[in-house]
């Protein structure tokens, strides 16, 4: 079963999609996911730049099946927010 079917089968839980999140923020910018923390800017890590976070964004909207609003995405400072927004997205909170 794939990882996004996973997540789009089973309730979503607030850890778990926090732990995705900085998964795949660690992954893109090639740090270590221990080094992100929910409260952390996510400009403000090593290596990360308007494009890389919108890879972010958008492994986390395929992962999840959602889609944000530009808007939305932009607002979005820490891990933290990405989080709350895939969860009220999903209309799961958790």
């Amino acid at each position: 079963m794939s990882q996004q079917t996973e997540a789009a089968s089973a309730p979503l839980k607030k850890s778990d999609v926090l732990d995705e999140v900085r998964a795949q923020t660690a992954r893109e910018l090639g740090i270590g996911a221990d080094r992100i923390a929910e409260d952390t800017v996510l400009k403000e890590l090593p290596g990360a730049d308007s494009v890389r976070l919108l890879r972010v964004v958008a492994q986390v909207e395929r992962v999840y099946d959602v889609e944000f609003e530009d808007e939305d995405i932009f607002a979005v400072r820490t891990p933290g927010e990405l989080t709350d927004l895939v969860l009220a997205q999903a209309g799961r909170e958790g």
